[in-house]
């Protein structure tokens, strides 16, 4: 029952129909239920919009634009929902639960009449809303739209009646994580502590320069300066830029993100700063542009090195005057988005080269926060395959874990696509593995083969006779298995091929030999011994 003495609150999804879809003049879901409620006297105060990504949160501009060109005076609250699977369920039901806590807290103690829209959004997230309204896990009323299609030319909205249905009574989202053999962990909490509690994006680290990275970005967070950081692909930046907005004043407004290298040139201003309707050929609607997205959040700019000259130049003064110019219009709009901008590229190379403007350079690195590549923190290789292998199973309800052969390999490995190369890795071993322990053998080939490509051929016995070792230190293990096997070949192919005369020329029986073949050695002798190392 509708009491007329509390703020009536909307939460829907914002989807590829908000706020119009793309060749019809007609109101998408959100819109068209706010105008018919307004008509009705009954209007929304508030409209929570959650967004998954860039484009719904720019969405959610364009649909605040509209609704206050047709007189509409809700108040619009966009909000980022970083899922990465927009279809699956799990991960979706428990970052509904964190967002929904969110809100109660934003929302404060004012009463208000929540809803929930079940039009906008993939099916997953409509049942997940669903499921949150009528199991009593956040009390909303459900409103489902009727297409004008079905519904005698116009959209309809109509409260969904659940009188009949059986009641539904279900457990707070629990991740479905299982211990691994060798450690015992508790389960997480309820969903309303896990929201304001747990990190699931938490950083995994004891290196001492990523530790300095993120102290850095703690302190970054605290300011509003631009943000510069610098790092080989698959480091972390996207992540680190997350953390900077989630700590700052900032982080209850959209964090959006902008990947410059995948943006057409033709239509990167447009991308960046919107458009006004029939600003171009195709410009059928005016859209806000990702700047205006941001507008109270973050804007967070991967590979800004990629941009050409003249959107350097437009952005720098985006940065300068907190405003935007749309294409095709002469009128400049506010946009006060804090810039976080992250490349791989070499900056001041660029600049020699004439690729890339110094002041905006200068205007870019206010902090400037560099990420170490995986190789040079060598130490967290084992803390993020476990973190990884737990996200997994968390996923699937398996209980795959790393055997120590597999671990060694993994922190002997040189990593050139780093933190991210780690974790595809390793979904494609336990994707792929026969068994739940995850030997050496079910780690990708260039992995496995990597530590058997060196050579002993050749090497003399000074350099031998040499140890240097690094900075970050070695493992030794790994080291160990490392020279046990250039060894193992080298008798191989001394004797031709026959194990039991490669085992009388290293001291072994033949029986240990075979062992080591097939435990400890299994991943190099798959790769063959006859090509030399």
């Amino acid at each position: 029952m509708l009491d007329m003495n509390k703020a009536r609150s909307l939460i829907a999804f914002v989807g590829l129909r908000d706020p119009y879809p793309e060749v019809e003049d007609e109101a998408g879901p959100i819109l068209a239920l706010l105008l018919d409620a307004a008509k009705a006297g009954k209007p929304f105060e508030e409209a929570w919009l959650l967004c998954t990504g860039g484009t719904f949160l720019e969405r959610a501009r364009d649909l605040e634009r509209e609704a206050r060109d047709e007189g509409l005076l809700t108040r619009f609250l966009p909000m980022d929902f970083p899922v990465r699977d927009v279809i699956d369920y799990a991960e979706i039901w428990g970052l509904l639960g964190t967002s929904l806590a969110a809100i109660k807290e934003r929302a404060g103690p004012l009463g208000r009449d929540w809803s929930f829209l079940l039009d906008s959004g993939t099916p997953q997230m409509k049942t997940s809303l669903f499921l949150a309204a009528r199991s009593g896990l956040f009390e909303a009323a459900l409103i489902q739209g009727i297409p004008p299609r079905f519904a005698g030319g116009a959209y309809k909205a109509r409260e969904v009646r659940v009188e009949g249905m059986p009641e539904m009574r279900l457990q707070p989202p629990v991740a479905a994580r299982e211990a691994r053999p060798e450690r015992v962990e508790s389960p997480p909490p309820p969903f309303w502590v896990e929201a304001k509690t747990r990190d699931a994006e938490a950083p995994v680290a004891t290196s001492a320069s990523f530790e300095e990275v993120l102290r850095k970005a703690a302190s970054a967070a605290r300011y509003e300066d631009p943000v510069l950081i610098l790092g080989e692909t698959g480091t972390g930046k996207t992540m680190i830029a997350r953390r900077i907005h989630a700590a700052s004043a900032r982080k209850s407004a959209p964090f959006v993100e902008v990947n410059c290298s995948a943006i057409a040139e033709s239509l990167a201003e447009s991308e960046l700063f919107g458009h006004i309707r029939n600003a171009f050929t195709g410009a059928e609607k005016a859209r806000s542009g990702k700047f205006r997205a941001a507008h109270g959040g973050t804007l967070f700019l991967d590979e800004v090195g990629d941009l050409s000259l003249d959107l350097q130049a437009k952005l720098l003064k985006a940065l300068e005057d907190k405003a935007v110019t749309p294409v095709g219009s002469d009128e400049a709009v506010s946009a006060d988005a804090r810039l976080i901008a992250a490349t791989n590229r070499d900056l001041p190379a660029l600049i020699k080269e004439g690729r890339f403007r110094r002041d905006l350079y200068e205007r870019l690195k206010v902090v400037v926060i560099e990420l170490p590549p995986l190789r040079e923190r060598r130490q967290d290789v084992r803390l993020l395959a476990g973190r990884f292998i737990d996200d997994w199973n968390t996923q699937y309800s398996e209980r795959r874990y790393l055997t120590e052969d597999a671990l060694l390999l993994l922190e002997a490995y040189s990593w050139p696509g780093n933190v991210r190369e780690l974790r595809n890795a390793l979904r494609s071993a336990a994707c792929a593995a026969a068994s739940e322990a995850l030997g050496p053998e079910a780690l990708p080939v260039e992995i496995r083969g990597a530590l058997g490509a060196r050579r002993v051929a050749g090497q003399s016995t000074e350099a031998s006779a040499c140890v240097d070792i690094p900075g970050e230190g070695i493992n030794l293990k790994a080291r160990l298995l490392q020279v046990e096997w250039e060894h193992v070949a080298a008798a191989l192919r001394k004797a031709e091929g026959n194990r039991e005369a490669a085992a009388k020329l290293l001291g072994m029986t033949g029986h240990a030999f075979r062992k080591a073949l097939r435990e400890r050695l299994a991943a190099f002798a798959d790769e063959g011994w006859e090509e030399g190392m």
